[in-house]
């Protein structure tokens, strides 16, 4: 007796991921959408510190570019029922008035004993925003709390995170803070205070794997840093954020860079104008192809940089060339 048998073979199915970018954007006076028009086929959104006219979102709309406008804020700002209605009615009304696509939200290092008033101050502005038409957008960072104890509480609850924000921009940056060693005013803050770079492809990695635990990967948006750390390292040590790629007030001839091949960061051993031997870590374009490659190998299609004005030509070179090469991910 003949038995046909049928087989099933499953296929994984594939699909492509468009690549995106999501830089932060400073608008100050003096600023105009000239300044993203030279990369303006590179950017799909841009998330907006300051409050530009409204001619400035509708020219970024008129060249496909979403606009947020990015919030921040403390305890005292949700820690009554009222403050936190008048707080998201005021990001609806923003929004509406002034055509942003959404808000972002840059709350860091409020006290974790107000996560249960935070998750009611998520759900009402994700709600309102949605109703309007609206996108909620929410910056994370990874200190040394959590990778320490990844049970460790946070001020925000990242199921709750992944419920009701549309994009979680992880800010892959500050690593190492550098002003913090030269100002005691911050000693209480988490952030790893020491002398290093603001990040290195090991940390980044690991900061992704930690929110790609708990945020689903098309939500997230992998945030590199466009600045460096330098420091002084002769007599006491002082640190400070540098925005650009090389540094910039060297005395003679600026030696060539030291490529840390596990950091995957170029580091500069220089004499300052100051008088002082300096140490920087470059943030620059070898720096940002290595975590643009990560991005790949993590299957993350959205980069995003802090911020828009520090990132330099060389640096825009090599995303371009990442948002050209095309990506297979899995469809799950």
């Amino acid at each position: 007796m003949l038995v046909m048998v049928s087989v099933s073979c499953k296929q994984e199915t594939l699909t492509k991921a468009e690549k995106k970018v999501f830089p932060w954007y400073i608008y100050k006076e003096g600023s105009s959408f000239q300044d993203i028009e030279p990369v303006k086929e590179l950017v799909h959104s841009i998330s907006v510190f300051g409050n530009p006219p409204k001619s400035f979102i509708d020219e970024c709309h008129r060249n496909n570019i979403e606009v947020y406008h990015a919030v921040g804020g403390s305890e005292e700002n949700i820690d009554t029922p009222d403050k936190i209605k008048t707080l998201v009615d005021g990001y609806v009304k923003d929004c509406s008035e002034n055509g942003y696509d959404g808000i972002d939200m840059d709350f860091e290092h409020l006290s974790a004993d107000v996560q249960s008033t935070y998750t009611g101050f998520l759900e009402l502005a994700s709600q309102e925003l949605h109703a309007a038409g609206k996108k909620l957008s929410h910056c994370v960072g990874f200190y040394p709390a959590l990778y320490e104890d990844e049970t460790t509480p946070m001020f925000h609850d990242p199921d709750v995170l992944a419920r009701t924000c549309d994009l979680v921009r992880v800010m892959c940056y500050d690593m190492y803070f550098a002003p913090g060693v030269d100002k005691p005013e911050l000693k209480d803050r988490d952030d790893c205070m020491g002398v290093g770079p603001t990040a290195n492809f090991a940390w980044t990695k690991e900061t992704m794997a930690f929110w790609i635990k708990r945020i689903p990967k098309q939500k997230l948006v992998m945030a590199l840093p466009a600045y460096s750390n330098d420091y002084a390292v002769s007599g006491n040590i002082r640190g400070r954020q540098i925005y650009q790629a090389v540094p910039d007030s060297v005395s003679g001839v600026l030696p060539a860079p030291t490529w840390l091949c596990y950091e995957k960061v170029n580091m500069y051993l220089y004499d300052g104008s100051d008088g002082n031997r300096h140490l920087f870590y470059a943030s620059d374009a070898r720096s940002t192809e290595a975590l643009l490659k990560l991005a790949d190998e993590l299957e993350i299609p959205q980069i995003g940089f802090w911020h828009f004005s520090s990132v330099d030509p060389q640096m825009w070179v090599v995303t371009e060339k990442w948002k050209k090469q095309t990506e297979h991910v899995s469809g799950n």
